[in-house]
């Protein structure tokens, strides 16, 4: 097993090299996957200390009840890198366009239900308007809450790849 693993190991690294990450190399990437799984050797694989060993048996045999009763200040079950890898890659890429799409799209719902709120709330029987104010409020402070998380991202410079930008637009 281990020998063919590194071959499928060296075909898949070399049509990375070859032609990058397209999808002509996810035969490789399969095929070499399909033998770590094989050979048991994904993540720690052989180089797993035993009391981890022990430890990865005994998540496999809990119950789903007992997974979940982790203490919050216990280490979790993976780590931050795994999450990362994990998320495509597609995700990390900033686009002025679509960044922008998202900041119209929540103006244009905030002004929507401003308008809705002016026009139609004051028409209601003064009950009914009662129940809409609060209503109106929960709605509006919740797309408003989309416009103060994209500045936020601004400031992290995830909005755009762009620092200025970033920062006239935070």
């Amino acid at each position: 097993h281990f020998c063919r693993f590194k071959q499928e190991k060296k075909y898949y690294l070399a049509c990375l090299k070859l032609i990058g990450a397209q999808p002509e190399c996810r035969m490789f990437l399969k095929k070499y996957l399909e033998c770590r799984m094989e050979s048991d050797i994904m993540a720690a694989g052989g180089r797993m200390m035993e009391k981890e060993r022990e430890k990865q048996e005994l998540l496999g045999r809990a119950s789903a009840g007992e997974i979940f009763q982790r203490a919050p200040t216990d280490k979790p079950a993976f780590t931050l890198a795994q999450i990362k890898k994990a998320i495509p890659p597609h995700c990390f890429q900033c686009s002025v366009i679509r960044s922008f799409y998202y900041v119209v799209y929540d103006l244009v719902i905030i002004a929507s239900l401003l308008y809705a709120v002016l026009v139609w709330i004051p028409a209601l029987p003064s009950m009914q308007q009662l129940g809409a104010c609060p209503l109106y409020w929960v709605v509006q402070g919740c797309v408003m809450n989309g416009i103060w998380v994209i500045a936020h991202e601004c400031g992290h410079h995830a909005f755009s790849d762009y620092l200025l930008l970033d920062n006239m637009e935070a």
